[in-house]
């Protein structure tokens, strides 16, 4: 009866399913121009593919009633006389035929869950007609009710138990003579993607015979001309949406390369299972100037229609070689890396994310000019080659790209903030071999370092040694107890009194100097010790809040930081009830601040824990708000209480437009969602003014106070 139950869900689903597809399918072709035009489904063919998905469906299932409790009048599915026996003719049109036609208590049962039971709630029983013929004397029936405007509607599934059914294959699910005659390629694959069947347009247009598809995965005939990215989204699309459709170049037995326009999605049957994949192609070729497109395709990103990084390196090693005896020449190579590039198809769609790469796209090319050449060298890297007259040259240029990509992109109702780090090589300075001066652009981008521009520099292996001996320190630091926490204040400047403060961690080294933060937690994190160091910060913050509010009535939030690592410890929430009980600690005293990064991959975990933390009564705020892909969806649904505008904005506010544009609308932002707001890093009086004309009150930074012990902040506040 259970699958019964389901079966119920999947009838009323799939045409559903079907009618988004080619609602879809529409709004690309439209969008497409002659081109899409050309190769979009007929109608007459959509029409056929829904009457087979309906009638499969139908077959497997059962038949459907729909009755609009509104008028009670009744509608059938095209199956229901072979299923019940009934005629067309003797089908009760409303409740009052229907009452006519069925025992009456069986009516009345089915009447009384209609009318009574919850929206979505299903129901089961059986019913017998008062006129009874063999093999239809008695029917399952299976109900749920919706609200569909402002009418209640009544489905239920009938079946009959002298009737057998059987298993859906993905091959039922197109007409025959369709499959056989339609000039498109259609390929029908099960859910392991490997090919069920192919048409005789598919044989024609490929050359492949049957009997050599048959159990293959499409991949078979792929061009090798797409890159990872490419399939990655088209599988995302097919997972999320149900549909992909877009260009794919492929290649035929004989080895042509050809371009197709194709119409993937998945087939589903019992209880939502996955059956397999249809795939409509049409050929395209003729469309398009094949010779200079294929000669593109090999050279540039399918996705900006950049050069690639093989065209890169063919064009630094044509640049170099005329230059040869121009020795004084020098060319830099700045690569530009975005961060957390890959949140993006995690946080929006994928048109919105096309938008979104075409505008970096676009604000990179721009700065670069005609000077630099560009290229896109991986997913979330952009390459600008080309010489230069002074490395102050490049670093101008390369604040202008950090400055342009940190102005928000519009989405929607939505902003997109971008983050980007810059690492630099030069030739013929630190290597003539293109290939090994893209290694060290990205050595220089990838060292942990404050600066958000980095040159690259043989010192940098030191570094790197350099690191090493931090790990080391750490890891005593944890053995023998050298962590030590700071307090920084924060101020509500509408007078000046003190509301909370931010615990701070530094290290005590074996020599007795201090580490700072940006000196050892990126290694922390590399190196997987970033549960162990929250820890210490939970089990102390909880100590100095405790210890700050029992000798003090201005009742101060003590807010700590969470790293992703520890958000996603499954012990986590204990270790935070733990505390609270060790302690006997006010929850109110508490606040965990969280970064964008904890959300960004499972939203939904990362909403329940945080409305676990809510529950127990803890202050949440979101940390360095505008360095990731802040989402006001996001903000929407998240319990937040407080947002923090990140140090990097407020010290370019008095020196960039953009900043101050940010810094508005953030604070305007937090204001209409009736989220507090407070600004972290505020060193001078102008700094504050600007904040404070714009509604920001809360301040945290050196204008008030740097980080304080335990013992010298209660001196000052308490």
């Amino acid at each position: 009866m259970k699958n019964f139950l389901n079966n119920f869900e999947f009838y009323l689903n799939l045409k559903k399913m079907l009618y988004t597809i080619i609602m879809l399918e529409n709004i690309f072709a439209k969008k497409g121009g002659q081109e899409m035009e050309k190769h979009r489904l007929s109608e007459e063919e959509k029409d056929e593919i829904l009457d087979m998905y309906e009638s499969s469906s139908e077959m497997h299932t059962g038949a459907v009633m729909r009755i609009d409790l509104s008028n009670h009048k009744i509608l059938y599915s095209s199956n229901f006389k072979r299923v019940t026996g009934i005629g067309k003719d003797e089908f009760p049109q409303n409740l009052e035929e229907l009452k006519e036609f069925l025992e009456e208590e069986d009516f009345q049962k089915i009447l009384d869950n209609s009318v009574n039971c919850d929206y979505e709630s299903e129901w089961v029983l059986k019913a017998s007609p008062k006129k009874k013929k063999e093999g239809y004397d008695t029917f399952e029936l299976v109900g749920k009710k919706k609200r569909r405007g402002e009418r209640d509607i009544v489905y239920i599934l009938i079946r009959n138990p002298n009737q057998r059914y059987g298993n859906i294959s993905p091959d039922v699910f197109f007409p025959k003579d369709l499959f056989d005659n339609s000039q498109q390629a259609i390929v029908i694959t099960d859910r392991n993607n490997k090919v069920v069947t192919v048409n005789k347009a598919f044989i024609d247009i490929m050359g492949y015979s049957l009997e050599e598809v048959i159990g293959k995965d499409p991949s078979f005939w792929s061009s090798s001309m797409h890159d990872k990215t490419f399939y990655q989204k088209m599988w995302y699309d097919l997972k999320t949406k149900g549909f992909w459709n877009g260009r794919i170049i492929n290649k035929k037995k004989n080895g042509e390369i050809f371009f197709i326009y194709s119409n993937i999605f998945e087939i589903k049957g019992y209880n939502g299972e996955l059956v397999g994949y249809i795939a409509i192609n049409s050929d395209i070729t003729d469309n398009i100037k094949r010779e200079e497109e294929i000669r593109r395709v090999h050279k540039y990103d399918f996705q900006t229609w950049l050069p690639k990084k093989e065209y890169l390196l063919e064009k630094i090693e044509e640049v170099v070689g005329n230059d040869l005896n121009q020795e004084e020449l020098e060319y830099a190579l700045i690569i530009v890396k975005i961060n957390k590039m890959h949140e993006l198809p995690v946080v929006y769609d994928f048109e919105e994310t096309n938008v979104i790469i075409k505008e970096i796209t676009e604000r990179v090319t721009k700065v670069a000019g005609s000077h630099f050449f560009v290229a896109r060298i991986a997913e979330d890297e952009f390459a600008l080659f080309g010489s230069f007259d002074s490395l102050t040259n490049i670093e101008e240029i390369s604040n202008d790209l950090i400055k342009t990509l940190t102005d928000p992109i519009q989405i929607s109702n939505d902003q997109v903030f971008i983050k980007t780090r810059i690492g630099i090589s030069i030739y013929p300075r630190n290597s003539k071999d293109p290939e090994k001066l893209i290694n060290q652009a990205r050595t220089a981008l990838n060292v942990s370092s404050k600066n958000d521009i980095n040159f690259y520099s043989p010192d940098l292996s030191n570094l790197i040694k350099y690191e090493k001996l931090i790990e080391e320190e750490i890891y005593q630091a944890l053995q023998n107890n050298r962590l030590v926490l700071f307090l920084q204040p924060q101020i509500d400047t509408r007078n000046f009194e003190i509301i909370g403060a931010e615990t701070l961690i530094r290290l005590l080294k074996s020599d007795g100097t201090i580490l700072y933060p940006l000196e050892f937690l990126n290694i922390a994190k590399q190196k997987g010790l970033m549960i162990e160091i929250d820890k210490f910060v939970l089990e102390n913050t909880a100590k100095i809040s405790k210890q700050l509010n029992s000798s003090s009535d201005r009742n101060i939030k003590v807010f700590f930081n969470v790293s992703k690592s520890f958000f996603e410890d499954d012990e986590f929430l204990n270790h935070i009830k733990r505390v609270l009980n060790e302690y006997d600690l006010d929850p109110s005293f508490l606040g965990v601040e969280l970064t964008e990064e904890i959300f960004i991959d499972d939203f939904y975990s990362a909403q329940k824990k945080i409305n676990a933390l809510k529950n127990m009564g803890l202050h949440i705020a979101l940390d360095d708000f505008g360095t990731g892909f802040s989402s006001l969806s996001y903000l929407n649904k998240l319990r937040i209480d407080k947002i923090k505008i990140d140090k990097s904005f407020i010290d370019d506010l008095l020196i960039s437009d953009s900043a101050k544009r940010l810094v508005s609308s953030i604070i305007s932002m937090s204001q209409i969602l009736g989220l507090e707001v407070i600004a972290e890093g505020v060193e001078n009086k102008e700094q504050l003014l600007f904040l404070q004309s714009r509604g920001c009150y809360e301040i945290q930074g050196y204008y008030f106070s740097k980080p304080l012990s335990l013992d010298k902040f209660m001196e000052s506040f308490c």
